[in-house]
């Protein structure tokens, strides 16, 4: 077990692994913090209520306390990943609510963003012929569809893996067009000549597997 940032696995671990099987936070705003606080006071990981909207923040997809406001100062780094289609939903989302739609807009854009960092952070630490399975579902906002497993694809092969499809699990006891999904993909050997940055995620469970 390694503590780290899943926006920087390559700067956490060593070697070259076959697998990684995770499931990440979803971009539906649930905060693992504001669930969780009772026990992290309990348990002495936080002291002060501001504490918990820092550590959000850190998060992906965090939006609890301090880390919502947050979102009202934050802008995108030149190097994010979005797709044309993924643009015009946080523009559809961004004008259908006056008062929130923008920030939700931005929510979602930086939850792409920090993905796309751990994804391309992961190759590194993947063996060519490895593969990457991520269970992750879908969004909706303002009656907006976030196609979360299509921008998971398109970030795979976009960071060299081939072979990359979908999956549906199950529907989600939600709104009818909540899906869950399986979105996998193998490392391919051209993926070594391509630009890698940085990278693992803020919650969510990553298990990477090497093989003696």
């Amino acid at each position: 077990m390694v503590l780290g940032d899943a926006r920087t696995v390559s700067a956490v671990l060593r070697g070259k692994y076959d697998l990684l099987l995770t499931s990440p936070p979803y971009p539906n705003r649930m905060s693992y913090i504001r669930e969780l606080r009772p026990y992290m006071y309990w348990l002495g990981y936080l002291h002060e209520a501001r504490e918990a909207g820092e550590l959000d923040w850190q998060a992906i997809g965090g939006t609890w306390g301090s880390a919502t406001s947050n979102l009202t100062q934050w802008t995108p780094e030149a190097d994010l990943f979005e797709p044309q289609y993924l643009g015009q939903a946080l523009g559809r989302i961004a004008k259908a609510h006056s008062k929130n739609g923008n920030l939700l807009a931005t929510y979602v854009r930086k939850y792409c963003q920090d993905m796309w960092q751990h994804v391309r952070s992961v190759v590194p630490v993947m063996k060519r012929g490895s593969r990457v399975v991520y269970i992750v579902g879908n969004s909706s906002f303002y009656g907006v569809l976030v196609p979360v497993d299509r921008f998971y694809a398109d970030m795979l092969t976009e960071a060299g893996f081939v072979d990359v499809h979908v999956e549906t699990l199950r529907k989600r006891n939600s709104k009818k067009e909540l899906y869950e999904f399986a979105v996998e993909g193998c490392l391919g050997f051209a993926a070594a000549a391509s630009p890698v940055s940085r990278s693992i995620s803020g919650t969510g469970q990553l298990a990477l597997f090497e093989r003696s």
